[in-house]
């Protein structure tokens, strides 16, 4: 489904919120284990910039993922996310809730992710994107395929996309 230069500028014109799955698309998808403190991830200052971007012009930055841990809570928090799901099994139902908190067309939102359990959702929003590394029936399905990895630059390049992109003002 990835598609011509055109029709992905036209994607995110309008765009007015952009969700990320966390575990393989704001991480590589590692996890480590630290005595005394549990299971954790490293995560991407530059991805973490690029969030805060898209931020500063407007946009809506959310997060919704299948796992849940203390790390990725205080990465969120400390990125100002203000609309974050963890522990989700229906990532679709999730996001339903959040059209209707934010009072927003499911077209006008993109979401990042990474694996088959991320389809529904990424079928369901205006611009669908995931890191190289997502199964080839992802990224068969998704309006942009990252050249950057997960959790290396790979959310900080679609966000710099739909920065380039989007509709000023």
């Amino acid at each position: 489904m990835n598609q011509d230069l055109e029709s992905l500028k036209a994607r995110v014109r309008h765009l007015s919120v952009m969700i990320f799955d966390i575990d393989g698309t704001l991480t590589d998808g590692r996890i480590f284990w630290v005595p005394n403190s549990g299971w954790t991830q490293m995560y991407s200052v530059r991805d973490g910039m690029g969030i805060k971007r898209l931020q500063e012009v407007g946009i809506e930055v959310a997060a919704i993922s299948g796992g849940d841990s203390l790390s990725a809570q205080m990465r969120m928090q400390s990125l100002g996310l203000r609309h974050v799901h963890f522990g989700s099994q229906d990532k679709v139902a999730h996001f339903e809730k959040l059209l209707e908190l934010l009072k927003v067309s499911a077209d006008r939102c993109g979401y990042m992710g990474d694996e088959v359990v991320d389809l529904p959702l990424l079928k369901a929003v205006g611009f669908s994107a995931a890191p190289p590394e997502a199964p080839d029936e992802v990224r068969a399905q998704v309006h942009y395929v990252a050249q950057k990895p997960a959790g290396f630059g790979a959310a900080r390049e679609v966000c710099e996309f739909i920065l380039r992109h989007r509709q000023k003002g």
